[in-house]
C-alpha cells in the first residue's frame, strides 16, 4: 500500500460512528495498529537499515510483538498531537471533530483489563495490514497462494492495480465514514483546544508543511541517485515520496503541538462554564443575605428563641 494511512479502513467495522470501538476494542489502539507495520519505512529517512526491518514488522511474529509496541507508542503521539491538531480548523468546525476524537477527555484509569484489550485491539489492527499487504506486495505469502496476482496486465502486475486501486479506494472509504461520523457527532464547545491567531495557523502551516517537503525532497533525491540510472518507473517514487512526506509530517507535527501546549495552551475553563459560576455564585450570596434578614427578623420578635 503506498498509503499507508489507507489501511485504516480495514478497521472501520470494530469502530462505531461515534468514535467507539464494538465491545471493549479500543478504536485508536485499532488504527495505530493498522499503521505499525509501515512506520519502519518512515523511519528509514533517518535510520540506516529500518527499511529491511519492515519483514519483521510485517511478520506473524511482529504483528503480536514489535508491532504492538509501535502502535502504543503511535497512540501516546496522537494523544499528544490530537487538541493542537483541532485547533488549525476555524472555530466554528472545532466542535464536532473535538466531540467525535475526545478531546479534553480525562485518562482512563489503567488496569490488567484495559492493557489486555489495548494489546488485542493492537494486534488485531497489525494483523489486517500485514494480510492486506499479502495480497499486494511482491513475494508475499499472498502472492505465492494466488500466483495470478503476478501476472502483467498493461505492462504491470495485478498485485500492483490492487495495491494503488485500493489504496485509492480505502482513502474515499476513510473520507466518508469519517464525514458521517462528523454530522452525527454533537456540535459542543471544544474542551481542550487552544485558540489561535492567524498568524499561528500561518507559522503552523509554514513548520508543518516545510518538514513535509524538505523530508519528501532529501528521500526522493536519495531514491533517484540508486534508482534512477536503472530504467525506474516514475510511479515506483510515489511510495518513497509518501514515505518521505510522512516522516517530515510526524516531525513537524509533533513541533507544532509541542508549541502549542507550551505557548498556546488551551483554556482551563470555558466561557459559559466561568459566566454559570458567577451567577450561581451571585445567586448563593443573595440566598445568603435573605437567610440573614429573616433570621434578624425572627430574632427581633419577642418570644422568639
Amino acid at each position: 500500500m503506498p498509503f499507508t494511512l489507507s489501511h485504516a479502513a480495514a478497521v472501520l467495522p470494530a469502530v462505531r460512528a461515534d468514535g467507539t470501538g464494538r465491545g471493549h476494542l479500543v478504536p485508536g489502539a485499532l488504527v495505530a495498529g493498522s499503521f505499525a507495520p509501515d512506520m519502519t519505512y518512515y523511519a528509514a529517512s533517518v535510520l540506516s537499515g529500518a527499511m529491511e526491518f519492515g519483514d519483521v514488522t510485517h511478520s506473524l511474529p511482529g504483528v503480536f510483538t514489535v508491532d504492538v509496541l509501535v502502535a502504543w507508542v503511535l497512540v501516546g503521539v496522537w494523544l499528544l498531537v490530537r487538541e493542537p491538531l483541532v485547533a488549525l480548523l476555524p472555530r466554528s468546525r472545532q466542535g464536532r471533530t473535538a466531540t467525535l476524537t475526545r478531546c479534553g477527555a480525562p485518562r482512563a484509569r489503567v488496569g490488567p483489563s484495559t492493557v489486555w484489550w489495548w494489546y488485542v485491539s493492537a494486534a488485531l489492527g497489525a494483523l489486517t495490514h500485514v494480510v492486506w499487504d499479502a495480497f499486494t506486495h511482491l513475494d508475499r505469502w499472498g502472492m505465492r497462494l494466488f500466483p495470478v496476482l503476478g501476472e502483467d496486465i498493461a505492462g504491470s502486475p495485478l498485485y500492483w492495480y490492487l495495491q494503488y486501486g485500493g489504496s485509492a479506494v480505502a482513502a474515499v472509504v476513510l473520507a466518508a465514514f469519517v464525514t458521517y461520523a462528523l454530522r452525527r457527532a454533537p456540535a459542543g464547545e471544544p474542551v481542550g483546544v487552544a485558540v489561535l491567531s492567524a498568524r499561528d495557523r500561518w507559522w503552523a502551516g509554514a513548520v508543518i508543511g516545510g518538514c513535509a517537503l524538505v523530508a519528501a525532497v532529501r528521500r526522493a533525491t536519495r531514491w533517484w541517485e540508486y534508482w534512477g540510472a536503472r530504467e525506474a518507473k516514475p510511479w515506483e517514487l510515489i511510495p518513497t515520496l509518501c514515505f518521505g512526506a510522512g516522516a517530515g509530517l510526524v516531525l513537524g507535527v509533533l513541533l507544532y503541538a509541542v508549541g502549542v501546549r507550551l505557548w498556546r495552551p488551551a483554556p482551563t475553563a470555558r466561557p459559559a462554564l466561568r459566566e454559570a459560576d458567577v451567577n450561581a455564585d451571585a445567586d448563593a450570596d443573595a440566598d445568603a443575605d435573605a437567610d440573614a434578614d429573616g433570621v434578624s427578623v425572627r430574632r427581633s420578635r419577642p418570644g422568639v428563641r
